[in-house]
């Protein structure tokens, strides 16, 4: 509580750390926080925001009161009851414009901790105009749960440099509430500011934050991939005190682990030195991390990174990954690191001669590292191989994320043969029908130097536990007879084939494939299976439905008489969307026919809650990370175990609160009858319940599971499984 704490009567900048021996341990341990601060600019709200990012962390409210400029005749129409709309998008863009043109870091973070609170309904913010001139008072309130209160006042200066801890001189003073010979000092400062937050305060009108401000505060909440947290603040604003000392500005430019990342201490965990050590002493310094999904394979290669750089002068790293939204991520996590990639992607202007000139640097040894990432589309372009190819291979380190794309012969030629330094990180390294693509791998990046299942990654907390909920799904006799058909055309034509290089690249068997996952993923009972499971549930924030990208019948109740529904042909990702909307689900479709954009907008609502659900086909299988999620449900999913895996991991990624994941999966079975009218589409089956049974065996309730799969299995003969 307040009172437990040392409190000195003044507090002076230049003797103390301010936000570490006030801010910080006082915000800690209150619940409610009354702020008000002079005219509205960067370094204000950098003052005003100080350790705000303790009440992310302890439940607490705040409320701030900001000055602005006016005049006369804004008070006098704001008073009168007209213009206040006009007179509050004008001081709107003005305080905007204030925002928009700082870059400071330490502002950076504060700015997105009000911006949070406000996302989260957890912070008040009012605009103080007053007659000629503005409203400069800077006081501050602050209460614990047993009502203790002290109070503190002061300033500081508000030139260009406030923002930096290293000039930003401020003296506050400390008033203790519980101490009554304070009382004439705390009780006018508390009732100053009751009078100032209900707009009774005399020649002073206060309204509410400007919507425009309001919705730039939410819109900065929903692109934080982080949860703002005290010892980040902290961090970054002992680490802008030493570089504007000049402590560290020859060391600036380098490569450093982080002392927090995503709110929490820094460290890494056992089984990722476990894999930097073996990618040394097993592949030389190359080879493959089968690391299960969300168990940090990004920040297991980026830490190989900045050790090569402390040993290596002149070292370039190269990150190709798949696609944009890997992209991104990467560069978001690499500034963790202290290292500013250049970004290969998007257009050949943005990064063509920054490229160009790095590689220039490295070459003639003038720089010292740098760090590029690039999509795999990029990675082919001709102006970038002429420049990956003038990098020296013995101070080159590769790392191909999601490295079983490269071996498609597509990719041939294209790989940095003389890199001497290779990571190749998967979930999935290897492709389960080609062998001829698993060789192209180990040829490329090496073996497969470590591997860290999804068991050991839950038995270590490294993932989340979950609930598995199978459902059985029998096709329609057309679609258990199509299903039979074609599981027989494929199982022939597999058996001809000669080799697992005409199995991969067999444009027949390929078709025949997909027409069959297509009928699997979008069987028409999954729909009413699905309605069963959903009746009485309420919508759910943060869960996930995947579909197939096949189409379904479906009744539409909407478009359908009192007496008849009408029969209409849907994509199923259509026709859940539908159902959950009926349901009262706030949902969104995240399929490749959203553009990159309002990908981004829906996986930011997602994260923050304010859609319940995502309706996605695909795009979610590799690379984008949604440790939000806390329910999935399967009602597609193909053979191919590198679908499951993938999923399975985007669903069981840790995430603040986040205590359990929730599984509903929907599996398709042949009607009773036909189960024995085709070994192919047997087999078939059995691959797919020996899918469900690795998901089941894992799971917290694995008994009720087996209580559902039972009768299913033994009818198989894989009861063993599980």
């Amino acid at each position: 509580m307040l009172r437990d704490l040392p409190y000195k009567g003044v507090y002076k900048s230049d003797l103390d750390n301010i936000l570490e021996d006030f801010y910080i341990p006082t915000l800690s341990v209150a619940n409610r926080y009354d702020r008000a601060v002079g005219f509205f600019s960067a370094s204000t709200i950098s003052y005003a925001a100080q350790a705000l990012s303790t009440f992310v962390k302890n439940g607490g409210r705040v409320r701030l009161v900001l000055g602005a400029f006016s005049d006369d005749e804004d008070l006098d129409a704001i008073s009168d009851g007209y213009r206040q709309r006009e007179i509050s998008e004008k001081i709107g863009v003005e305080l905007l414009g204030f925002i928009s043109n700082v870059s400071d870091e330490l502002f950076q973070n504060r700015f997105e901790t009000l911006a949070w609170l406000v996302a989260h309904g957890r912070l008040d913010v009012k605009i103080a105009l007053r007659e000629r001139g503005m409203y400069h008072d800077k006081i501050g309130i602050i209460g614990d749960e047993v009502g203790d209160r002290i109070v503190f006042s002061g300033s500081a200066n508000e030139s260009t440099h406030a923002l930096l801890p290293a000039f930003n001189y401020e003296s506050i003073n400390v008033f203790p509430m519980w101490r009554p010979e304070l009382a004439d000092y705390t009780t006018p400062h508390i009732e100053s500011f009751e009078r100032l937050w209900s707009n009774q305060s005399p020649a002073t009108c206060v309204i509410d934050i400007p919507d425009a401000v309001k919705e730039r505060l939410i819109s900065v909440a929903r692109d934080l991939r982080y949860t703002p947290d005290p010892e980040i603040e902290i961090a970054i604003a002992a680490r802008v005190r030493e570089k504007v000392r000049g402590a560290t500005i020859s060391a600036s430019s380098k490569p450093r682990d982080p002392k927090v990342i995503n709110g929490q201490p820094f460290n890494m965990k056992r089984h990722q030195i476990e894999a930097l050590e073996a990618w040394k002493a097993k592949g030389d310094f190359q080879g493959v991390f089968d690391l299960a999904t969300g168990a940090g394979k990004t920040i297991t290669a980026i830490h190989a990174v900045v050790k090569l750089s402390e040993k290596i002068d002149g070292l370039a790293c190269i990150i190709a990954v798949p696609y944009q939204n890997l992209a991104d991520q990467w560069v978001d996590i690499l500034s963790e690191f202290n290292i500013n990639p250049i970004r290969c992607y998007v257009s050949r202007e943005m990064w063509h001669d920054k490229l160009r000139n790095a590689v220039h640097e490295l070459v003639m040894g003038i720089c010292k590292f740098a760090a590029i990432v690039v999509v795999n589309r990029t990675l082919k372009n001709s102006e970038f191989q002429d420049s990956l190819k003038q990098l020296k291979g013995n101070r080159l380190l590769w790392i191909g994320d999601e490295c079983h794309h490269h071996t498609s012969r597509a990719y041939e030629g294209f790989l940095p043969e003389h890199a001497k330094y290779r990571i190749g990180l998967s979930a999935t390294p290897d492709h389960y029908l080609d062998e001829e693509r698993n060789d192209r791998l180990a040829g490329f990046y090496g073996e497969t130097v470590y591997r860290y299942t999804l068991e050991q990654a839950i038995k270590d907390k490294v993932l989340t536990p979950y609930m598995y909920h199978p459902h059985l799904v029998m096709l329609t006799e057309s679609e258990a007879e199509e299903f039979v058909s074609l599981s027989d055309q494929i199982g022939r034509l597999f058996a001809r084939l000669q080799s697992s290089s005409a199995v991969g690249s067999n444009t027949q068997l390929t078709g025949l494939l997909m027409r069959r996952a297509r009928l699997v993923g979008s069987a028409t009972n999954k729909l009413a299976a699905l309605d069963k499971v959903l009746d009485g549930v309420k919508p759910t924030p943060h869960s996930l439905f995947y579909c197939g990208d096949g189409t379904v019948e479906t009744d539409d109740e909407d478009r359908g008489s009192a007496d008849q529904s009408t029969l209409m042909v849907q994509r199923q990702v259509e026709a859940i969307s539908s159902r959950l909307h009926r349901k009262g689900w706030d949902v969104s479709r995240f399929t490749s026919r959203e553009s990159r954009t309002d990908r981004e907008k829906i996986l930011e609502n997602f994260r923050l809650g304010i859609i319940d659900a995502m309706v996605a086909i695909r795009c979610l299988d590799e690379g984008i990370d949604v440790p939000a999620c806390g329910s999935a449900y399967i009602l597609a999913s193909s053979r191919d175990p590198r679908q499951f895996i993938q999923r399975r991991g985007r669903i069981l990624r840790r995430s603040p609160g986040k205590e359990m994941a929730t599984i509903h999966d929907f599996i398709v079975i042949l009607p009773e009858g036909q189960e024995d009218e085709s070994d192919y589409a047997k087999n078939l089956v059995k691959s797919e319940l020996s899918r469900v049974a690795e998901f089941s065996k894992l799971s917290l309730n694995r008994a009720e599971a087996y209580g559902v799969l039972g009768p299913t299995l033994r009818k198989y003969d894989l009861e063993h499984m599980i």
